[in-house]
């Protein structure tokens, strides 16, 4: 009896081992099968699972790792070095790609790759601006949404970013209560975007309140399983997102009246621009579906990054004394400078100058700050040259998108039959870079999980560090939110403490209040 039972269990292992073999590899077989022409050559790789394919892989590599590691290296370490594997991820036959050169030509390659974000993504976000209009209507968005990166452009959201920053540090200050700071930063990142896109002073608080309210329940859905019933927070997003196209809707018509009366006066945000304009000599203008999806896509992703970013910046260097000295010294010289040139230009004595030059040689903090008092308005003295001159920030603000882009992947579609490092990839399969891979490279970055903004002093911006992606669909926005933490850091850095509740708390929940110094 006692082997008889011996058998069948050892008969059920091997049969449920076998079992699961051959499911493991049906994926495999059937796309095999499928593009078996000589017309494709796809690279090797695993197709994992059917339906769900190497998702669970995916997220459990990414649970246990945070750089997704361990993903990765299954790939290269089975398959070899080639840095294109075959894998099926979001429901979809796809390709991850590992090596940054591959990863720069696919990216760079505007004709033959559309975003190829997931579905449910897609559901989320809005058809992306571009998607579904005519020839001339996506080169007239492409044409109005380009002066958001621009010198130009950022010079004239400086005054709005500096007043809601400042306003915004001083409010947390005064309440003296402990605030997430992730949270709160997230705020004031929201109302600059949309002193951007639609001119945040010329609309109803209560709608800006709105929009606000249901793009966080937006993102809740991002982080979600995308489940569309009743209840799931991933439902409770879609509906989220056809809240905002009401308001957009009703804005947009409040708009049109207005723009009416003031026919000649500058535009000076992106709505009034999309109304207002229209294609070269051809009378093109944007229907208002599109000037919707425009503004859908770039409210989802314009400020969450800056407050993200923002906020880990601050939270790095208050867990790095270091660096936050080094970062404040600096900051501080670079506007000594600056009091040292208006001298020289205004003939102040030799003695003055000298002064100051021995004050920015000792890089005392004591003497910097002294300084920084005997200005008229000592708040009110950043300007938006002096951030190019910031060095040390831009470096503090490169190392935070390095180690805060770990979990960032980029999605493309062939919309066509591609071929890429030699493999010919068939239409409609994804392309995925996990930025994780590159960023927390060792063979790059000495001590990758340590944060060292000094690591930027001998090392210029590699190949690899795409935290905005890069080529014609890279993030629009990329100065912008370079731009706007580099403000809110410098007020940080100059006048504010972070006192936090729990300092071993992680940085997106971190709790603390803002004292000013």
């Amino acid at each position: 009896m006692e082997f008889d039972s011996l058998f069948l269990y050892t008969a059920l292992a091997v049969g449920v081992v076998t079992i699961c073999t051959v499911l493991k590899r049906v994926n495999g077989w059937f796309y095999s099968i499928k593009f078996s022409s000589k017309e494709y050559r796809v690279p090797p790789g695993d197709m994992g699972w059917p339906f769900i394919g190497n998702m669970l892989f995916f997220f459990r590599s990414f649970k246990l790792g945070g750089d997704l590691g361990t993903f990765i290296s299954y790939f290269v370490t089975r398959f070899g070095g080639g840095g294109m594997y075959k894998s099926f991820m979001f429901g979809k036959p796809s390709v991850i790609i590992t090596t940054p050169e591959i990863v720069r030509k696919v990216l760079m390659d505007d004709d033959n790759f559309d975003l190829g974000f997931p579905q449910y993504l897609r559901d989320l976000l809005g058809q992306e601006p571009t998607g579904g209009t005519t020839i001339k209507e996506d080169k007239l968005i492409r044409r109005l949404t380009a002066p958001i990166k621009n010198h130009v452009s950022l010079s004239s959201y400086f005054h709005c970013i500096k007043k809601i920053v400042k306003s915004s540090f001083e409010k947390w200050a005064d309440m003296g209560e402990p605030i997430e700071l992730f949270a709160e930063m997230r705020r004031p990142a929201f109302d600059v975007l949309m002193h951007v896109l639609i001119g945040g002073d010329q609309v109803a608080p209560h709608l800006l309140d709105m929009v606000f309210k249901q793009n966080s329940y937006r993102f809740r859905g991002l982080h979600s399983l995308p489940i569309n019933f009743s209840g799931f927070a991933y439902n409770k997003a879609l509906k989220a997102r056809t809240e905002i196209v009401k308001v957009y809707e009703e804005i947009i018509n409040e708009r049109k009246a207005m723009i009416a009366n003031t026919k000649g006066e500058p535009r000076t945000n992106l709505l009034d621009t999309m109304l207002d304009t229209q294609d070269d000599g051809e009378g093109t203008k944007l229907r208002d579906g599109n000037i919707v999806k425009t503004l859908l896509w770039y409210t989802f992703g314009g400020y969450e990054s800056v407050a993200r970013v923002s906020s880990k910046a601050i939270m790095h260097l208050e867990r790095n004394p270091e660096f936050y000295q080094k970062a404040k010294a600096l900051t501080l010289a670079h506007i000594l400078l600056i009091l040292i040139i208006f001298a020289f230009i205004f003939s102040f004595s030799v003695f003055d100058i000298r002064i100051g030059v021995r004050l920015y040689s000792n890089s005392r903090r004591e003497e910097q700050e002294d300084i920084i008092k005997r200005r008229s308005s000592p708040n009110d003295g950043l300007n938006f040259d002096e951030i190019a001159q910031m060095k040390y920030l831009a470096k503090v603000i490169n190392e935070t998108l390095r180690m805060g882009s770990t979990e960032t992947v980029l999605f493309r579609e062939a919309n066509t039959t591609v071929n890429v490092n030699g493999y010919s990839v068939p239409k409609g399969w994804k392309f995925l870079t996990l930025l994780g891979k590159f960023h927390m490279d060792p063979n790059v970055y000495v001590k990758p999980k340590e944060f060292n903004p000094s690591r930027w002093d001998d090392l210029d911006k590699p190949a690899s560090f795409l935290p905005f992606g890069i080529g014609p669909k890279m993030c629009p926005g990329a100065n912008l939110v370079r731009l706007e933490v580099s403000v809110f850091l410098h007020y940080y850095i100059l006048y504010y403490r972070i006192e936090q509740l729990s300092p071993k708390s992680e940085m997106e929940t971190c709790v603390a209040r803002i004292k000013k110094i």
